[in-house]
């Protein structure tokens, strides 16, 4: 029994042909015709190659899974108690609704004083991110909860400046934790995430430093894919710009047959990967102590 659907997705703009009947094995139509223009992913990617990997329209989206799990959150009830009160005196005047609270404090110290316990996990240099980020910050500041800056904002901010292999200053990074800061009313705080590419380019340093950061968060590998992040680009200059800031561009937006291509419209978008950490236990302790010797208060 499968729990996925397999090659088709409203997510990468694919379909069957025989939707009635189709095998539940690979995905297939029961009947795979010679000449079809290609609707499903075996047929798409025949002709389009790594792109159906991508959710589409890329830049716009984000994609969740169509795999039917078993067992759901539909399963599980939250259910009270007849007798009492847990977290409250037991008295029918005192429990009441609008007095229940649910602060909590995290970090070492418990130094980071959560009025709910979320998380926003790290967001980074995806467009969907980018323009939706004064709602996120502004939330997170009033809800009082943590929000993460994700991986490869600074490096792929147009207008950062980089000196000797460092940032020095990312109008972007700064709008992004200038947002959280300026609603911030005690509760919370933000986290600024580094990948390989962010730690090469002394991104945490900047924050600490610059920005006023206490938080950062080490990263290695992704947690729904063991991939690093990746992006699509539209621009040759921007392509040849992150390739100089140490990303790896597919394909190479250096080689001149590559130029030629895409400049006459063979293909229209190039890649940008981020590399894999590999942790071991020395160069990570190594790590937080560098952290910990620029300012940061807590290393997650």
């Amino acid at each position: 029994m499968t729990y996925t659907r397999l090659n088709r997705s409203a997510a990468t703009l694919t379909k069957n042909r025989t939707e009635g009947s189709i095998s539940p094995f690979s995905g297939m139509c029961v009947t795979c015709v010679d000449g079809c223009i290609g609707m499903c992913e075996i047929g798409k990617s025949a002709y389009r190659g790594a792109e159906v990997l991508y959710p589409q329209p890329f830049g716009i989206i984000t994609a969740a899974s169509e795999k039917d799990y078993p067992v759901d959150l539909s399963h599980f009830s939250i259910m009270g108690t007849a007798v009492g009160a847990y977290g409250v005196e037991a008295d029918s005047d005192k429990a009441t609704f609008e007095k229940v609270n649910i602060e909590t404090a995290v970090g070492r110290d418990k130094g980071i004083k959560l009025r709910v316990p979320f998380v926003l996990g790290g967001m980074g240099s995806t467009n969907v991110a980018k323009q939706n980020w004064p709602g996120l910050a502004i939330g997170a500041a009033i809800c009082g909860v943590i929000l993460t800056v994700g991986e490869n904002v600074c490096a792929m901010d147009e207008d950062a400046e980089i000196k000797n292999g460092r940032i020095v200053r990312s109008p972007d990074m700064e709008m992004r934790v200038g947002l959280f800061q300026k609603w911030q009313d005690g509760y919370g705080t933000v986290v600024v995430q580094a990948n390989v590419e962010d730690t090469r380019l002394g991104v945490q340093e900047y924050a600490i430093n610059k920005l006023g950061i206490q938080a950062v968060e080490l990263k290695w590998g992704q947690g729904a894919k063991d991939i690093g992040g990746e992006v699509k680009i539209k621009s040759l200059a921007k392509a040849q710009e992150l390739k100089r800031r140490g990303y790896i561009v597919l394909p190479d937006p250096e080689d001149p047959s590559v130029i030629q291509a895409f400049e006459k419209g063979s293909f229209k978008e190039f890649e940008r990967h981020s590399r894999l950490g590999m942790v071991e236990e020395e160069s990570f302790m190594r790590r937080v102590e560098e952290l910990r010797k620029a300012g940061a208060k807590y290393v997650f």
